[in-house]
């Protein structure tokens, strides 16, 4: 961050990263908060890639069209030159685009949380309607996706209980 000056920051998001984190329950007593783990760079090509993302990061920054509007690099910096000090830097730095997918899975073997039609598996009258039971992320924002995701729910409901509103 440049405090009382002009700059400018460059991110660089694995929009289909390979690594599956996982959340699972903590205990029988539904009050107690879930466990969270992402598993963020467990993969080891994500980690590589986002190590090459900063690197091409910072070619794109010298290029000539850019070079010469720019003072210094302030974040890694200068001095993280190499594969293992850029990998300590991604792995401390590298945050999340916050759309995190999956956690209740959609699709048709035992280890899916849910069916095709939304329906929890194992418990009756229970369907998941949002971004977690898409079995991988999507390239892009999620947003349209969990819309979808709702309407699809509503015709599901709408062929099991009959038009709304007759």
């Amino acid at each position: 961050v440049v405090y009382k000056r002009q700059g400018c920051t460059l991110n660089a998001y694995l929009v289909r990263p390979k690594s599956r984190g996982e959340v699972t329950l903590r205990s029988a007593d539904p009050n107690d908060e879930p466990v969270i783990d992402p598993k963020f760079l467990s993969d080891p090509e994500d980690l590589t890639k986002t190590i090459e993302s900063v690197r091409l990061g910072r070619d794109i920054m010298q290029q000539a069209a850019l070079k010469d509007q720019l003072k210094s690099e302030h974040f890694p910096g200068v001095n993280i030159q190499s594969y293992s000090e850029l990998e300590n830097f991604v792995r401390e730095e590298a945050r999340t685009g916050y759309h995190p997918v999956g956690t209740c899975r959609m699709g048709t073997d035992d280890r899916s949380v849910v069916d095709t039609q939304l329906r929890v598996r194992g418990v009756d009258g229970l369907r998941i309607a949002d971004n977690s039971v898409m079995p991988r992320i999507i390239s892009g924002n999620t947003n349209a996706t969990a819309i979808m995701i709702g309407e699809r729910a509503a015709d599901f409901l709408k062929g099991n209980h009959g038009e709304c509103g007759r």
